[in-house]
């Protein structure tokens, strides 16, 4: 089931979701809008041939932070893992998926 703005705004009051900090006017019809944070995991993909999550590769990624006024570039057939100024905690029997989308 997905929920409808009412039912988000029920599940906040309830604490059974936890958007910190929280702004009312990012609650959208069916979802919250979340906003990305300066901090950037870029991946060093010249390292090693394949991802293996059963070895350490603790230099698979590099942090980069952006500076505030200078926005942070990714190009087409990029990837890299951001992070959202909110923090969000949902109560074990709700789940949620995370989708960038472009203001341009």
């Amino acid at each position: 089931m997905i929920l409808s703005d009412v039912s988000i705004r029920a599940a906040i009051e309830l604490g059974r979701i936890e958007i910190d900090p929280f702004d009312p006017t990012m609650v959208q019809p069916s979802s919250v809008d979340v906003r990305v944070d300066r901090y950037f995991r870029v991946f060093e993909n010249h390292r090693y041939p394949f991802i293996d999550p059963k070895q350490p590769q603790e230099d698979l990624t590099k942090e980069v932070a952006t500076e505030v006024d200078r926005p942070f570039m990714l190009h087409p057939g990029e990837f890299v893992l951001g992070s959202t100024l909110e923090v969000v905690r949902l109560d074990n029997d709700i789940v949620a998926r995370l989708e960038g989308k472009s203001s341009l």
